[in-house]
């Protein structure tokens, strides 16, 4: 009977060991894992990483490279094949220029992407300062790949996304992992491989990473590998369109002059205000501005630009009419014309009016904002309000 409640004691006690044992033993192959590339103090000096070397997709190889940082930071330039990409990341959020997708203005990354990036994003293991990052792993045991032997650790971040690495039991680097992907915006499994691992200031990176999902296969050759250079952090922020840069002159705050016009008498001011018009995403500028023409005004109004008509678009909504009214046109290098003469809301019975804004004197840190009205479709246009832009002094 003794002998029996022995073995049921060892058995429990192999049972609550084993974890235990198993979770000793995976921060010992990490911590040699780390030493293996150059060790904690090396890493530590790095604060960012510029990498150049060879990009290979659809069977094209082309120059790239990418920048890290030490915050989880992300920016590349690369091929798919005939069209460049960009790419851009900021630990956090991120955007791509991807002309596959038949976008040529930066677009917010997808839920899939963002993960994707976060693996971009690493200066070369997940597994360095893991726990800081809140990430999870799971040692599940040793197996043998292509004729290595490897240990077989799961990691899991904080989003719920796993990964499977495949660490060299003799060299404890890297041998491939297993992780979600991407391809065109979709998710896919994908199987990354490193091999070429070289010294550089005591760090040991692979210059060398084939991943392979589905049916597709993207080669990574690194030529080169700076530390420390100094990051333009402004390639974190999403770009804004090549179109809406164009209106930039409008971004900023401002004092402003109303006036309304009296036929016979001219320009009257009856007000003075200030407004903030910025950027607030690629390709969109909003501004608010309240004021008095004899009755409070209040109007919100986000300028956009048509990729499809090719035509820069203004949306107002002024909440004394309580209606929104939309207006598209033209930019040149001296004035900004739009006009709702052509936006059909679908009802050809109601008599309009219609509206023109005219941007003009466009200069660094002032603008006139011009309304004009027409009961003939614009076959004539009549003053309505004038408004006088000038920059705020901080």
């Amino acid at each position: 009977m003794k002998s029996i409640k022995n073995k049921v004691f060892l058995i429990i006690l192999f049972l609550c060991v084993s974890p235990i044992v198993k979770a000793q033993n995976v921060d010992k192959i990490i911590a040699k894992h780390i030493n293996a590339h150059g060790g904690v103090k090396n890493w530590e000096a790095i604060k960012s990483m510029k990498i150049t070397g060879k990009f290979t997709a659809f069977s094209v190889m082309k120059d790239f490279y990418a920048i890290k940082t030490k915050k989880g930071a992300y920016y590349s330039e690369l091929h798919l094949g005939k069209h460049k990409v960009k790419e851009s990341f900021n630990g956090k959020t991120g955007w791509t220029i991807d002309p596959w997708q038949e976008i040529n203005y930066p677009r917010a990354l997808n839920k899939t992407e963002l993960n994707v990036f976060k693996q971009k994003a690493e200066f070369f293991t997940p597994f360095y300062k893991y726990k800081e990052k809140g990430h999870k792993v799971e040692f599940l045991g040793e197996k043998n790949i292509d004729g290595i032997d490897v240990y077989v650790i799961k990691l899991t971040r904080p989003s719920g996304k796993f990964e499977t690495w495949y660490l060299n039991t003799k060299t404890y680097l890297e041998y491939k992992y297993e992780s979600e992907w991407v391809d065109f915006a979709f998710s896919s499994p994908a199987e990354s491989y490193f091999d070429d691992f070289r010294k550089i200031n005591g760090i040991i990176i692979p210059f060398y990473i084939e991943r392979t999902f589905r049916q597709r296969n993207r080669v990574t050759q690194i030529n080169n590998i700076e530390f420390n250079n100094k990051v333009d952090e402004s390639l974190f922020k999403i770009a804004k369109s090549k179109e809406i840069e164009k209106l930039a002159f409008l971004a900023g705050k401002w004092d402003i002059k109303c006036n309304i016009w009296f036929p016979g008498y001219g320009w009257y001011p009856v007000d003075s205000t200030v407004s903030e018009i910025k950027f607030v995403s690629t390709n969109l500028l909003h501004e608010e501005i309240e004021y008095d023409a004899i009755l409070p005004q209040s109007k919100k109004t986000n300028y956009t630009y048509n990729s499809s008509t090719k035509k820069y678009r203004l949306s107002v909504f002024n909440r004394l009419s309580s209606n929104i009214e939309v207006f598209e046109g033209d930019f040149t290098d001296s004035s900004f014309t739009v006009e709702n003469t052509n936006i059909s809301y679908g009802d050809t019975t109601v008599n309009r009016s219609f509206s023109q804004i005219i941007y003009s004197k466009l200069e660094k840190d002032s603008f006139i904002l011009e309304i004009k009205n027409s009961n003939d479709k614009g076959k004539t246009w009549n003053p309505s309000d004038k408004f006088i832009y000038i920059r705020r002094k901080e």
